[in-house]
């Protein structure tokens, strides 16, 4: 993963208008978290990318779903701003959710 790929992927929805390729490769950004990965920068700027293309795959709803279930909190800091992070997480995550 790299910092350059979701403002990258913005780009070319934003020059094209067509979101299939670029929500196929910000949804890779999604399964790490599930499977215990520790990415939340990452994931949590793909959330927002997913949020203003404005769509996402039924396989990513899934995921999504996953892990809001999950009791583990969303962040890596060990402080306050755990809960802060892990708030902000859930918060883009439902918004996500509410997509079409």
């Amino acid at each position: 993963m790299s910092w350059s790929t979701v403002p990258a992927a913005v780009a070319l929805w934003s020059i094209t208008g067509e979101p299939e390729r670029s929500v196929s490769v910000l949804e890779e950004y999604l399964p790490p978290i599930v499977n215990g990965g520790n990415a939340y920068g990452y994931f949590l700027d793909a959330l927002r990318a997913l949020a203003r293309i404005g769509t996402i795959s039924p396989a990513a709803r899934t995921i999504l779903r996953t892990v809001l279930e999950s009791d583990r909190r969303m962040s890596t800091y060990r402080v306050y701003r755990a809960f802060l992070q892990d708030e902000e997480i859930r918060s883009a995550i439902d918004d996500v959710l509410t997509l079409p």
